[in-house]
């Protein structure tokens, strides 16, 4: 099978949730769930000489994943405080000035973006300017044939138009989801429906595909031409929805990347999420 190179580039934290702590990060998820779909997955984030940077690199090295491109630093790993509401979706509280804020294009790292097959990167890494600096970097090394995803995660309040447009530019696919889109159309002043948005979004950016999900009811993926695929979602009995879109983006990336039809790659992208929202967290525990 083809083992495409994919990096997923940006934060690596601890979600601290109310049953104890999960490692992830958008990134971190997405890398792991390309890997273990059949791609060569790549981290590309840092974390701190402590305690909880320590358990981390060993809990990720325990699931085969290189980290050849996850760097150390003195800055603490990252923490983010998840509640959770009674059907399952999370709140964020992202802690700041970690190590992940820190990440830098070092010489390796940029080798590999000249190598890979599709970078999946986001806007919460950007909320540092030198975060934002080296994923410009890292973008601007891969080859034109690169698959660039912009996996918008919008958490909190770090994102604004310039990184949100920025971003947009480099990019080839965007995955969103029913809370993102109207914040995104809101904030470049397009679309007054969802279609009209996201039709707008396709031309304005020149996207090759637009991942729409919209959580317990359906995803649909767009094209140039329009809609492309739509699946419902399926019923299952939801754990949480920690790392769901993280693993959705990996299994539509991968399975594109490997020579699959949008159709049968969108189906594996919702089967994958689901399974992914039936576990705690988005990386299982080693067994």
């Amino acid at each position: 099978m083809n083992r495409p190179k994919i990096m997923g580039i940006g934060e690596l934290v601890w979600d601290l949730l109310p049953d104890g702590r999960q490692l992830g990060g958008a990134p971190v998820n997405f890398a792991y769930w390309c890997n273990r779909l059949g791609a060569e997955g790549y981290p590309v984030s840092a974390v701190g000489s402590d305690d909880l940077g320590r358990e981390a690199f060993d809990r990720l090295a325990a699931t085969g994943l290189d980290l050849g491109y996850v760097q150390h630093n003195a800055l603490p790993t990252g923490r983010v405080n998840v509640t959770l509401s009674g059907n399952g979706i999370p709140e964020y509280d992202i802690v700041e000035g970690v190590a992940w804020d820190a990440l830098e294009a070092d010489a390796g790292t940029l080798e590999l973006a000249a190598r890979a097959d599709a970078v999946c990167w986001g806007s919460l890494a950007q909320r540092s300017e030198t975060s934002r600096r080296t994923i410009a970097a890292i973008l601007e090394a891969t080859r034109p044939e690169c698959l660039k995803v912009f996996d918008i995660n919008i958490r909190q309040h770090w994102y604004s138009r310039e990184i949100v447009t920025a971003s947009l530019g480099h990019a080839d696919v965007l995955k969103l989801n029913e809370g993102e889109l109207p914040l995104v159309a809101s904030l470049l002043g397009i679309g007054k429906s969802s279609a009209e948005a996201i039709a707008e979004l396709v031309r304005a950016f020149s996207l090759r595909y637009v991942v729409y999900t919209a959580g317990a009811d359906h995803s649909e993926i767009h094209g140039a031409e329009g809609l492309l695929s739509r699946i419902p979602t399926p019923e299952i009995e939801v754990a949480d929805t920690v790392g769901a879109g993280d693993s959705f983006t990996a299994a539509f990336i991968t399975s594109l990347l490997q020579g699959e039809p949008v159709a049968a790659s969108h189906r594996k992208a919702v089967e994958t999420a689901a399974k992914v929202c039936t576990m705690h967290g988005a990386i299982p525990r080693p067994q």
